[in-house]
């Protein structure tokens, strides 16, 4: 049986999906969850938020109680019964409910139905009608009870953030987030008119610096990630006093890591749109537009340098992960060899004229806004890692997008149009451009690969598997440049068949 007990009082479903994503984040092992309740006190509603806390946003959760189990893939998968149809204890046999226990986590509702053949549960969650919602009970050993309070006590910060705004009332609901540790919710509630208003939430909690990489140094530190909100707010600030379209910032708690943000919607350029339309051409037309706008202004003073050192700790994770998921083992030796070859390379593009670089440039991030004008028709989001280096990386970024396919034809066009408006007929400046582009796609493709692998392998994401043949495909047709002879070299000496995936 449980040693400790966590209660919370959940207002709406919204809330006890937060508390169940509370659960969620402080499992890492097989386990089994009973949840109690009567009738419609919300137990499949906080399965809901507790598998979409681990699946994804997205994830449709239907409710099992017809099938009576529904299994999810994940890296820790999950098995979600609802044992309230089953007319036999002997009948959980038949679901391969049991066998499921050693290596999954199983969220049983109505467990009381299998009798004496379900094992006693890790973790009970039990749910009960209260005056104003829900009253929810978690019985857990002390480090699982330890997690949730402190997600609790996180939550009750973050409300306190928000009582002191426009939004205290406003209905919270969960938002996909991205490949970080920042958390985001969608604000609603109904403005003066009548119609309902919006706001984006995000919750950045400062989070410990991972072990040292290289030179004693953790990858945050080295590649100039920012950890905390400051960097974020003094980039939006930043770019909206340039003109772009980053979101306003309504309220701020820098120390606290809360930020509530202009909520720009969900039509980015990964969204289902066919890739020939017209709506598709103007979409780039204006982002390179963006970009050309924001390299004729100087980067802020308090932007880093995007130089070698850096480039060359972003491509490692080519080598410690990409290549690892090859089968292919390289020695120090040459790691280090291909660890200079990228500062060199690095360090090449910082002598020309440096702008400000966002790093992430791409689909994901571009927000289409059909109400807003000139530039501010592309709303700019995740500007935090900006740096400060070459023109020629956000332009790779965005012509060679690692999770859209982008036409031949708009990759022509957008690489003709930012050269032609940038550098006219000077022949030795475009010529330049042109390497420098080479050069950024490559090692922005080789650590996006190196990235992916180890969001499927280490975090348990697979989908991002699928975006590996588009990303080799560009490394393949850029490596050709004679500005990248040395890396190709490398390449064919110590990892010959790492470009060629199984349906090549």
């Amino acid at each position: 049986m449980a040693e400790k007990s966590f209660t919370y009082d959940s207002v709406d479903e919204a809330a006890s999906a937060r508390v169940a994503g509370w659960l969620a984040a402080a499992l890492d092992a097989p386990c089994l969850i009973f949840l109690h309740g009567d009738l419609g006190v919300g137990k499949t509603a906080f399965a809901r938020g507790f598998i979409r806390a681990i699946c994804g946003q997205a994830m449709q959760v239907p409710s099992p109680s017809f099938a009576l189990v529904q299994p999810y893939d994940a890296v820790l998968p999950i098995w979600h019964a609802d044992l309230y149809r089953l007319t036999e204890p002997e009948e959980i046999d038949e679901l391969g409910l049991l066998e499921a226990l050693d290596d999954n986590i199983c969220l049983i509702e109505w467990p009381q139905n299998g009798a004496h053949l379900l094992p006693e549960a890790d973790i009970h969650v039990t749910l009960d009608m209260a005056a104003h919602g829900r009253h929810i009970t978690i019985q857990a050993d002390e480090t699982i009870c330890a997690a949730l309070s402190k997600s609790a006590q996180r939550d009750a910060a973050l409300s306190a953030f928000l009582s002191a705004t426009d939004w205290h009332d406003a209905a919270r609901l969960p938002l996909a987030g991205d490949a970080s540790t920042r958390r985001y919710e969608r604000l609603i509630k109904a403005g003066a008119d009548g119609h309902a208003e919006s706001a984006v939430l995000m919750d950045w909690q400062a989070m410990p610096d991972g072990p040292a990489v290289y030179d004693g140094k953790p990858y945050s530190q080295i590649a100039h990630l920012a950890e905390a909100m400051p960097r974020f707010a003094d980039m939006v600030n930043w770019l909206r006093a340039i003109g772009l379209g980053a979101p306003t910032l309504y309220a701020c708690d820098r120390a606290q890591g809360f930020a509530l943000l202009q909520d720009f919607g969900d039509r980015h350029l990964a969204a289902p749109l066919a890739d020939e339309t017209p709506e598709r051409a103007v979409f780039y037309y204006e982002a390179i537009e963006n970009l050309l706008h924001l390299h004729a202004h100087a980067p802020p003073n308090f932007l880093s340098a995007y130089d070698g050192g850096v480039q060359a700790v972003e491509a490692s994770l080519f080598t410690d992960w990409f290549l690892p998921w090859r089968g292919i083992e390289i020695d120090a030796a040459a790691q280090k060899e291909w660890h200079d070859i990228w500062c060199r390379l690095g360090d090449t593009l910082m002598k020309t004229y440096k702008v400000t670089v966002l790093r992430d440039y791409h689909s994901v991030n571009l927000i289409w806004r059909d109400k807003a004008q000139a530039k501010q028709r592309i709303g700019l989001i995740d500007v935090q890692d900006a740096l400060k280096g070459h023109a020629a990386y956000d332009v790779a970024s965005l012509v060679c997008d690692a999770r859209i396919n982008v036409s031949a034809a708009h990759q022509e066009t957008m690489l003709a149009h930012y050269l032609d408006k940038r550098f006219g007929d000077d022949a030795a400046a475009r010529r330049a451009f042109t390497d420098a582009f080479a050069i950024a796609c490559v090692q922005r493709n080789l650590k996006i690969a190196g990235i992916f692998i180890r969001l499927a392998e280490r975090d348990g994401k697979p989908a991002y598997l699928a975006h590996l043949p588009r990303i080799i495909g560009y490394l393949k047709t850029y490596l050709d440049a004679p500005v990248l002879q040395p890396v190709a070299t490398w390449l064919a000496q110590y990892a010959p068949h790492a470009l060629e995936l199984e349906h090549d």
